[in-house]
């Protein structure tokens, strides 16, 4: 997710809205500056910018039907109609690029048999080209800036994209100026090279476009990363199974959770909300998350405990929570006490905000419930809260006291 301070033009709409802008113009000025000068290699530069301009258009789809909600029809939204206009396109572009390699091929063959094009120079056009690259220049420099400012790694993408389209740009320069020399020959290689490219954009949109509409699952770089930070919040089990799909330059996110407990239907909203925020935070690559969740087959209780030394069953219960050498751990299977573990307690010599890494710490290792002494400050009160851990006040005295407690309650 972007942050509140972003300036409008460096939002992904503004962007995409701006280089569709800059590319039809591109794109109509060299098309017809081909036309003009007989130049296959800068005809071809033109369709390269054309295919910029389907990809542009695709994010704007995107991110326009992204804010759609699904629908009973469309259970899950709008998404694909980005990958139908890609793939349509994309077919349109292979053709257009295997047309310039025709061209290009029969061109070497005249070369070579001494009867070669003649390429019109006029220094008008050659103006033209030296703008046309400035622009595409300035271009890549905005969406480096853009990129680096917003961390969107679908500008950094399109920053690197621009600076492939400067290079093609000033191959087509070079040409020119080869045929100042009468060496036309150049021409033709420069535009059958950015053909090829041309044909490589155009076979991964189509790839990328055919993978969607199959519903394919993706390869994610942080697959283990994501998994472990899913885990590591407080209320959830295990991760049971999680897909990853791509929607053009966007990714999409399906996870089915287990929870350790059952948990009211507001609660689960709010695990949902809470984590959605806290992966998109760490990813904002991911725009779309849908989580399914549900409780685990046989209810398990964790419960910890303050106590003032580890003397099994017969511990004692330590007053001040955050003064207690340890805290033990008693795990309920159904209504059976099933184990108990000790911990020293490891932040007992800060000086501030103990009370707070305590509770952070016991949320991590998934309680449901903290027996206490007494009533505890705001601050490790609503990590707690957050987590929805229960707080239970008691005058009971030991663990033992606790463990016939909970096993008549369960």
């Amino acid at each position: 997710m972007m942050e509140n301070t972003q300036k409008f033009y460096e939002s992904p709409v503004f962007v995409n809205f701006l280089l569709i802008i800059i590319n039809t113009f591109l794109f109509t000025l060299k098309i017809t500056l081909a036309l003009i000068s007989n130049s296959l290699a800068l005809q071809a530069d033109a369709f390269d910018n054309l295919t910029d301009i389907v990809m542009y258009i695709a994010a704007l789809v995107g991110i326009f039907y992204a804010k759609k909600k699904p629908n009973e029809k469309f259970p899950y939204g709008y998404y694909k109609i980005e990958n139908i206009i890609s793939l349509i396109i994309s077919i349109l572009i292979f053709i257009t690029a295997y047309n310039i390699i025709i061209e290009s091929l029969s061109e070497f063959t005249l070369y070579f048999r001494g009867e070669s094009k003649t390429i019109i120079i006029s220094p008008i056009i050659f103006i033209f080209l030296i703008i046309s690259l400035m622009i595409s220049i300035s271009s890549a420099i905005y969406l480096k800036f853009a990129g680096k400012r917003t961390k969107s790694p679908i500008i950094s993408s399109e920053a690197n994209e621009k600076l492939l389209d400067c290079f093609i740009s000033l191959s087509v320069i070079f040409g020119f100026i080869s045929a100042f020399f009468n060496f036309f020959l150049l021409d033709s290689l420069v535009g059958f090279i950015i053909a090829i490219i041309i044909i490589k954009g155009a076979f991964e949109i189509f790839i990328n476009s055919t993978k969607i509409l199959l519903d394919a699952v993706i390869d994610f770089e942080n697959r283990t990363e994501l998994y472990k930070l899913i885990e590591s919040y407080p209320r959830i089990k295990k991760v049971e199974n999680l897909q990853v799909r791509s929607y053009g330059k966007y990714i999409m996110l399906e996870i089915d959770i287990v929870l350790n407990k059952e948990i009211p239907l507001s609660q689960i909203k709010a695990i949902k909300d809470t984590l959605t925020s806290k992966i998109q935070k760490v990813y904002p690559q991911i725009f779309k998350i849908i989580i399914f969740a549900q409780t685990q087959e046989k209810k398990i209780t964790k419960i910890a405990v303050p106590i003032l030394d580890n003397e099994g069953v017969y511990s004692k219960i330590f007053d001040h929570f955050g003064e207690a050498p340890f805290f033990a751990f008693l795990e309920f299977k159904e209504n059976h006490f099933e184990k108990m573990e000790f911990n020293s307690n490891k932040f007992i010599n800060e000086e501030k905000r103990k009370g707070i890494l305590i509770a952070d710490w016991l949320t991590s290792e998934k309680i449901d419930k903290i027996y206490l002494k007494k009533e505890l400050k705001k601050g490790p009160k609503l990590v707690f809260d957050n987590s929805f851990v229960e707080l239970i006040v008691t005058e009971l005295n030991s663990l033992e006291d606790i463990i016939e407690t909970e096993e008549k309650s369960l």
